[in-house]
């Protein structure tokens, strides 16, 4: 059964102890009166006893009903006030919770904003290798174009020097055979000269 809320039971505690005290008042005025009255006082002398006794009655049926409903709010302020004990627990412990979620949060709030720095000087050092690499590409090409210049100039050395190798093969060559021909030419000169 849920139980009222404070300020309703507030008014019911009030309403009854208003309720009391009207009646109480009314009750002692029609006492009074009917026991000022003089011409009434013979007459109504048992009604009066008997109006006493009902309100006597009624006031008695009035204040068990009071204590009961007294001690049902007693009752009832008791179990909210434990209740109200155990939603502030709660809610201490939530916020608890919250205090360490938030804590957290910030923590990784932090260490993503450390990871975009990050991200970004990776993509710099990143930007700076691809350069270099091109760079480097460039100048694998160029030294290649140079390699290759200088195997065909070393081609090329090469059969220069085959070539002037082979020219002074031949130069000996003809030396040896002008050698030969002086010879004989001085043979033959020597020769006629004796003739003559």
């Amino acid at each position: 059964m849920p139980r009222p809320p404070k300020s309703s039971q507030s008014n019911t505690c009030n309403f009854l102890l208003a309720f009391l005290a009207l009646w109480s008042c009314v009750s002692l005025v029609v006492i009074i009166v009917w026991a000022t009255w003089p011409h009434m006082r013979n007459h109504n002398q048992s009604l009066c006893e008997a109006a006493k006794q009902t309100a006597i009655e009624k006031l008695e049926g009035v204040r068990v009903i009071w204590n009961k409903d007294q001690h049902t709010l007693t009752e009832q302020l008791k179990g909210s006030r434990e209740t109200q004990a155990s939603l502030e627990s709660e809610l201490e412990s939530v916020m608890d919770r919250v205090g360490e979620a938030n804590v957290a949060l910030m923590g990784s709030l932090q260490e993503k904003e450390i990871m975009k720095v990050n991200i970004t000087t990776f993509k710099i050092v990143l930007e700076t290798h691809v350069a270099l690499q091109r760079n480097l590409s460039s100048v694998q090409a160029l030294q290649q174009a140079h390699s290759d210049w200088l195997q065909a100039n070393w081609t090329w050395s090469l059969h220069h020097w085959d070539s002037c190798n082979a020219l002074v093969s031949a130069a000996k060559s003809h030396q040896v055979a002008a050698e030969s021909q002086n010879k004989a030419c001085t043979s033959a000169h020597a020769h006629l000269t004796k003739r003559l």
